[in-house]
């Protein structure tokens, strides 16, 4: 453009062709006064006032060129920085903000690659002083200061090098790379989720600085058939009722375009304001879908049905007491905290020069007693193992608190304890217990695996647990008649009662119409009629025409797989679900597999959000007690969600950061 302007003046200003001699040469005399004719320098003589016509004589257009700082020269060289385009003004201008652009984004990719590390660690951002003086301006700046350090690209546009309202180190900058990421990782989980059907998992505990926070997980089946357990978010309640619960999760679902209609199932604790039938939390969402079905928490019933044995049978819960006082006299100086690890030291090396005991990897750690907890799972169980192999350090330590306490209580417990564990009631109680404790232990561990499927939590260890051989009663009130009848069988009455009254009439339905689904033994369990009933309680999926079509697609399918070798060795019906996408069969049978999907949907624990509170524990600290409630739950999706944080490239959380906000660079 500007060359066009310059050398095309058009129809107003003629070519140069067209001008007079007198006014070629240079500068017209017309326009200005002091123009010299006897100017040789310019060449007068040869174009402006005799014309050339000496063209054989080479040396006149030499003395017309001249050296290299003549008029001509000079001239010459205007032109070709006139006609050069990278001399342009524009050019250059454009030059400098790309340089900038590219020193804004090395320094933008950099915080990114500092903030997703402290992320996926758990740590702190900020530091209690982040002036130029300090030695310690917090995790954010001192890690991104060593990458720039090990980094010379990004050293060069960063600290000195960088202007000071572009460092890209602010706080707000690290919040907004925050929340890129969440953002980021949350759109993996809803995308696939997509309009599919899903499970809803929901506790509430207390942070650090005494809020109450929501935990919110979904539970679905991905596009390969595998159960997936994904934290989508924490949420500030301000009351713990079931209606502010349940409007609390309206507007979550609203933000993240998720409808109640796709909900098919509930998970929660045994709270009255989750579980309640008429106004609880469970019954509010049925209001709205009757095919949520609400199942408590296997693992937590499990826990539930011991804290009330402990409570109800006396000798048991005499036992507990014993452990508890024990507990007090044992753990509460650190004097003789210090008095166990010794004497265990000594019994390890006396075992070890015997031969009693091995070396090696893990082999005698040191042990120590656990408090049980009402909802701490597996609590009791490891209180009673740990018992039992400190048994001689503890009446060791109970016979120095007789002999030497200074307080006449604490002695006369410690008598009092070596007497009752050295009954015959003590040790019948610790190994039955110990042996009830192990068996619902191992079924708990079970159940908190985040890819268990109902059928297969039911059949592991259920019929053990709830349907234990019972011995026969005999005539004559005898110590072994006591401790079997009076005594064992009294328990397992309360272990049946207890289970019994946890599973309402519905969830015991469902149990029983998915074990059908189970591909054991070759789809030994295949059961046509269950299988249409447990389809029937989801009107919303099934209508009248879609049911006639499943019992047909049923048949087919279960011959199917029966001659299928591919289908000969799978044990659940999570496996199920992934060979059949495996093997394209979902896409034969998608009635079967939806109906696969509900029976996969339906919650097990809520082992999930119990952990999301575990890293919630790391994450909000007493030092980073004034997080807001965003930035936490932030946070924390990129921190339990590591897997989804690790697919997110720095590309895309800069694109959505230059979206979110109107940033001083842009394309």
């Amino acid at each position: 453009m500007v060359r066009r302007k310059y050398l095309d003046r058009g129809p107003s200003h003629p070519c140069i062709s067209k001008y007079p001699i007198t006014v070629i040469g240079g500068k017209d005399r017309k326009f200005n006064p002091k123009w010299d004719p006897t100017n040789k320098a310019a060449g007068y003589d040869a174009f402006v006032t005799t014309g050339w016509s000496s063209w054989n004589k080479k040396f006149g257009l030499r003395n017309h060129v001249g050296d290299i700082n003549s008029a001509h020269n000079q001239a010459k060289r205007d032109c070709n920085a006139l006609l050069s385009q990278d001399q342009h003004i524009y050019v250059s201008l454009k030059r400098q903000c790309d340089a900038d652009k590219i020193a804004y984004y090395t320094r933008l990719n950099g915080s990114v690659d500092v903030a997703r590390v402290l992320l996926k660690q758990g740590l702190p951002f900020r530091g209690q002083d982040e002036s130029e003086s300090s030695l310690n301006k917090g995790n954010f700046k001192e890690f991104h200061a060593y990458t720039a350090q090990q980094n010379p690209a990004l050293g060069k546009v960063t600290a000195h090098n960088a202007p000071g309202n572009n460092l890209m180190v602010s706080s707000e900058i690290q919040k907004d790379i925050i929340h890129c990421f969440a953002a980021e990782i949350l759109r993996s989980i809803l995308d696939e989720i997509g309009h599919d059907v899903f499970c809803l998992l929901v506790d509430e505990s207390r942070d650090v600085s005494c809020k109450e926070q929501m935990a919110v997980v979904l539970r679905f089946v991905d596009k390969q058939g595998s159960i997936q357990e994904r934290f989508v978010g924490l949420v500030h309640v301000k009351e713990t009722t079931s209606a502010y619960l349940k409007s609390s999760i309206d507007a979550l679902f609203v933000k993240y375009n998720l409808s109640l209609k796709q909900l098919r199932g509930q998970g929660y604790d045994g709270a009255s304001n989750m579980r309640g039938e008429f106004n609880g939390l469970q019954s509010l969402i049925m209001r709205e879908n009757g095919s949520a079905y609400y199942i408590h928490c296997f693992a937590h019933k499990l826990q539930l049905v011991i804290v009330a044995i402990v409570k109800k049978y006396k000798g048991i819960g005499n036992f507990f007491d014993m452990i508890s006082v024990l507990l007090n006299v044992m753990g509460a100086p650190s004097k003789r905290r210090d008095m166990i690890r010794d004497i265990n030291y000594e019994l390890v090396q006396k075992a070890l020069g015997c031969g009693l005991l091995e070396t090696g990897t893990r082999l005698n750690q040191e042990l120590s007693l656990q408090r049980p907890g009402d909802t701490r799972w597996s609590s009791h169980y490891k209180t009673l193992k740990s018992l039992v192999d400190l048994f001689p350090t503890a009446m060791k330590v109970l016979e120095y608190v007789e002999e030497g306490d200074r307080e006449d209580k604490n002695r006369s417990q410690a008598f009092g304890l070596q007497v009752y564990f050295q009954s015959f009631d003590f040790v019948f109680y610790l190994h039955l217990m110990l042996t009830v404790l192990t068996i619902t232990n191992s079924l708990s561990l079970i159940l908190q695996r985040k890819d268990q499927d109902i059928v297969n939590a039911v059949a592991c260890k259920w019929e053990k647990t709830v349907n234990p051989k019972k011995p026969r009663q005999r005539t004559g009130i005898t110590n072994q008649h006591h401790y079997e009848v009076e005594c064992f069988n009294d328990i397992l009455d309360w272990l049946l009662q207890e289970l019994d009254g946890r599973f309402n009439e519905k969830t015991s339905n469902l149990l029983v119409y998915t074990a059908a689904l189970s591909p054991r033994d070759s789809f030994n369990g295949f059961n046509l009629e269950h299988l249409m009933s447990m389809a029937k309680l989801y009107p919303n999926d099934f209508d009248e025409g879609q049911l006639r079509d499943l019992r047909h697609h049923l048949r087919l399918y279960i011959d199917d797989v029966q001659a299928d070798e591919r289908f000969s060795h799978i044990e659940t019906i999570c496996d199920l679900s992934q060979k059949m996408v495996e093997t394209r069969k979902h896409i034969c049978y998608p009635l079967v597999y939806h109906l696969l999907k509900l029976a996969l949907v339906l919650p097990i624990a809520t082992a999930t959000v119990e952990r999301c509170f575990s890293a919630m524990k790391t994450v909000k600290t007493g030092l980073r007690n004034r997080m807001g409630n965003k930035y936490l739950s932030d946070s924390l999706i990129c921190y339990v969600e590591k897997a989804e944080l690790n697919k997110v490239t720095n590309d895309v959380v800069i694109g959505r950061f230059q979206d979110y906000k109107r940033r001083r660079i842009d394309d």
